[in-house]
């Protein structure tokens, strides 16, 4: 197990999922952990979870959609925790759309909070990092959909393909700061963002099929990965996104849609569905 004593780790998005499973394996961990989501009563929990394992860990409110918002809560952490040693950017969405049919409105807020959003909450903490003069350690969420592309989550993926480059900028440019930068990919996880579409037994079925680990992934395990990069034990791995997958891309992505190509002017992404065995 990582050994976190005595840092101060941020942790966006930790209400539930990855964000909350990783802010308790941080506070495992010995970290105090600072908990930061829109939603205040889930991050209540989660910091009362959190505290359990490392007490003096704190919730906060931010909205990551606004630099304001996500300043202000970086200065809320600082005055409450005494500073940031560890990062994990976490907070984001997703929405399944082909690029044709998605509304502009929705693109723009997908890339306002997974990209811009995640730019605000590094360039603040990094500042910090950097007053305080001790380093750091940062680990962005990407996805594996950051290097492999799946249909109808144009937007997705183009968002953490951008969060994936973000990461090995800031890598190159803080390293004089001595403040390490990596970023998680990871496969389909069980979490609330895909809990309705495993729900579905085809879409289900067919994850498990194309995943040579034969099941998805739990969040306590990206927890794990979280809590070795922002360890020292992980202190010479820079400007690197590491997947973690279960070995789902290895073919390409998961197909949970697909076309069939010889029907000009058609997109149907259903039938070529139907016709896979992954019917129960």
């Amino acid at each position: 197990m990582a050994d976190l004593k005595g840092k101060v780790a941020l942790v966006t998005g930790g209400a539930r999922g990855l964000g909350q499973a990783s802010a308790v394996e941080l506070a495992k961990c010995g970290a105090r952990v600072a908990v930061a989501d829109r939603k205040a009563e889930a991050a209540q929990e989660t910091a009362r979870m959190c505290s359990e394992h490392t007490p003096g860990a704190q919730s906060f409110v931010y909205n990551q959609a606004e630099a304001a918002s996500v300043g202000q809560c970086v200065e809320e952490v600082v005055k409450a925790m005494g500073g940031i040693d560890l990062l994990f950017a976490n907070a984001g969405t997703g929405a399944f759309a082909p690029i044709v049919d998605m509304k502009k409105a929705d693109f723009d807020f997908l890339m306002q909070v997974n990209l811009n959003g995640t730019f605000y909450i590094c360039q603040d903490v990094a500042q910090q990092m950097i007053k305080q003069g001790r380093g750091g350690k940062i680990v962005l969420t990407a996805s594996s959909g950051a290097t492999v592309m799946c249909d109808q989550l144009g937007a997705y993926c183009a968002s953490k393909a951008g969060v994936l480059m973000l990461m090995k900028h800031m890598a190159s440019e803080l390293g004089n700061y001595r403040i390490n930068v990596n970023a998680i990919q990871p496969g389909v996880v069980q979490t609330g963002m895909t809990g309705p579409m495993l729900s579905e037994e085809s879409l289900k079925r067919m994850l498990i099929r194309q995943t040579p680990a034969g099941r998805w992934g739990k969040p306590e395990e990206i927890a794990k990965l979280v809590a070795f990069l922002l360890s020292d034990d992980a202190a010479y791995i820079n400007g690197e996104g590491i997947m973690i997958d279960g070995g789902s891309t290895l073919h390409g992505y998961p197909r949970w849609y697909s076309l069939d190509y010889t029907k000009d002017q058609q997109c149907d992404w259903k039938q070529l569905f139907d016709e896979y065995p992954y019917k129960p």
